[in-house]
């Protein structure tokens, strides 16, 4: 499933980048930035520099599959240069949200032409072949429904001289694969839990309720079966970056390999072939 709020602040699924300022006052408190300010600078900064340090968007034509809250198609919509950026997502990328962000946070005052954004469906896109240069997409396909058949309708519309990004984190079978470290911080709590004590764990809220549904719908791919469909859908990995920091492992967990465990996440791109 491609859900449009999947870079919204639920969790913080890329480190905060806390830029408080005292104003140049001696001795000032620094005021905390508010969460949807450290999203916005977290998405627009260093989630879209991610994406440009592996691949140029100048000049071509660009598909964001998952577009979300479309910050980081702003951005590379923005600094990326492209001639054409379409984000796409089941849930249509609210512009005019978008752009009090941008305005709040970025002084950007109006949307680049450039961009645009278009509904699709969970694994149809409505696009027609070859017509991308380059396909990003960012923390999606750990709840892609059906990751093969996502990857061949994004083989589909990409060009055969064209490339994809692909980012995923956290795997599920990671330190915090469960996406609900507000709720369970200690590392690999859902690999240990049954699921009435996940449920038991978290409040009764509205959002505790969403992330508990997102929860249950990870689709709990690893990085060789994600490898595995990307072959499957007629693409060559041509570039591999693996997202791993230094865990505790608890008792009772070492029959699982250890790249599920050790591996968080990847950042790859690759080819048509």
């Amino acid at each position: 499933m491609l859900d449009s709020l999947h870079r919204r602040p639920r969790g913080r699924k890329v480190a905060p980048l806390l830029r408080a300022l005292t104003g140049g006052r001696v001795g000032a408190v620094p005021e905390a930035p508010s969460p949807e300010a450290v999203w916005f600078e977290a998405h627009y900064w260093e989630a879209a520099q991610a994406i440009l340090d592996f691949v140029s968007l100048e000049g071509k034509r660009v598909a964001d599959i998952g577009s979300g809250d479309g910050i980081i198609d702003l951005a590379l919509a923005l600094r990326g240069r492209p001639r054409e950026l379409v984000g796409y997502d089941v849930n249509l990328t609210p512009a005019d949200h978008l752009l009090d962000l941008a305005r709040r946070y970025a002084d950007v005052e109006a949307l680049p032409p450039s961009l645009t954004f278009a509904q699709s469906a969970p694994e149809g896109i409505d696009a027609p072949d070859a017509s991308f240069d380059v396909l990003v997409t960012w923390s999606v396909f750990e709840h892609a429904r059906d990751p093969l058949g996502l990857l061949r309708e994004m083989r589909r519309i990409v060009r055969p001289d064209g490339v994809l990004f692909l980012q995923l984190w956290p795997f599920y079978h990671s330190h915090q694969g469960s996406h609900l470290w507000d709720w369970f911080p200690e590392p690999f709590h859902h690999l240990q839990q049954s699921a009435e004590e996940i449920e038991a764990g978290m409040g009764a809220d509205e959002w505790s309720r969403y992330m508990l549904g997102e929860y249950r719908t990870l689709n709990r791919v690893t990085l060789d079966e994600l490898g595995d469909a990307i072959r499957s859908a007629g693409f060559a990995v041509r570039e591999l970056e693996l997202i791993a920091h230094r865990s505790r492992v608890p008792a009772g967990l070492d029959e699982l390999p250890l790249s599920a465990l050790g591996v968080g996440g990847v950042k790859l791109l690759a080819v048509p072939v």
